[in-house]
């Protein structure tokens, strides 16, 4: 690899500035990939990073880009410890472009998909891992309700492994046209209920499902009420799952994995 540029020392410098931004949540157009196993998933997925930071004393941590050397930036390591999303960074981080969300128009019925909605979930680890169990179950698309955490957030992005970078992400603000637009695409709805549905083993999964889901402590949007509840059934006293834990099970309970079945 050719030589690299001296290390950035100082935390005023814009380029920390801005990874700082978007490590806070105000980085407008960009997304912080942090580690090497999301940088390397982000670039398989497509997602070019357009800046690598690299701690100095680890410069080895970037070998497997040659082709990226024009992006790499190492930093001291004693500024490099107040980069990032979490308190020990892992030695390689880069910036790059919000990924493109999908129209939800472009959600097709076709093949029998199944989509996750997910709304008032704040937790961005709880959304990067229903992310990722519902790029594992064979979900199509997820679309996420505004008024909880951004799919970019980097905790998000972390916990999805990768899955938000390639599962196609549709992010809406109004409940009711989510449900009116799948709808006359072909889709039915169902649920997640705490209680009084249908167990995951009797419901009807066949078809173009969209699967609801919300936090454990949010409210359901009203149109909700008339969709097919499904309940998982648990044994006393618990009276509810983690919502990652409850969708997960639902997802592959909808059979769309090849080899299973609900």
């Amino acid at each position: 690899m050719q030589s690299l540029p001296e290390p950035i020392r100082s935390l005023s410098n814009t380029l920390l500035r801005r990874v700082r931004d978007v490590a806070a949540g105000s980085g407008g157009a960009e997304i912080l990939l942090e580690g090497r196993r999301l940088i390397g998933d982000a670039i398989s997925a497509g997602v070019q990073p357009t800046e690598i930071l690299v701690r100095a004393d680890r410069l080895e941590e970037v070998d497997a880009w040659p082709e990226l050397v024009d992006c790499v930036r190492p930093v001291a390591s004693k500024v490099y410890a107040r980069l990032g999303s979490v308190k020990n960074p892992p030695p390689v981080m880069a910036l790059a472009a919000k990924p493109a969300t999908l129209d939800l128009k472009a959600v097709s019925s076709a093949g029998d998909p199944l989509v996750l909605v997910v709304a008032g979930v704040s937790d961005p680890g709880n959304l990067g891992a229903l992310a990722r169990s519902a790029e594992a179950a064979g979900a199509t698309a997820l679309v996420q309700l505004q008024g909880g955490v951004s799919p970019w957030n980097p905790r998000a992005l972390r916990g999805s492994m990768g899955s938000l970078l390639r599962l196609p992400v549709v992010l809406e603000s109004d409940a009711q046209q989510v449900m009116d637009d799948l709808s006359s695409a072909g889709f039915r709805h169902m649920v997640a209920a705490t209680r009084g549905g249908g167990t995951p083993q009797n419901s009807d999964w066949s078809g173009a499902v969209a699967l609801w889901v919300c936090a454990e402590t949010g409210a359901a949007p009203a149109v909700c009420d008339s969709m097919q509840g499904v309940t998982i059934s648990l044994a006393s006293p618990v009276e509810s799952l983690n919502v990652t834990v409850a969708t997960s099970l639902l997802l592959f309970a909808a059979g769309r994995v090849q080899g299973g079945g609900a």
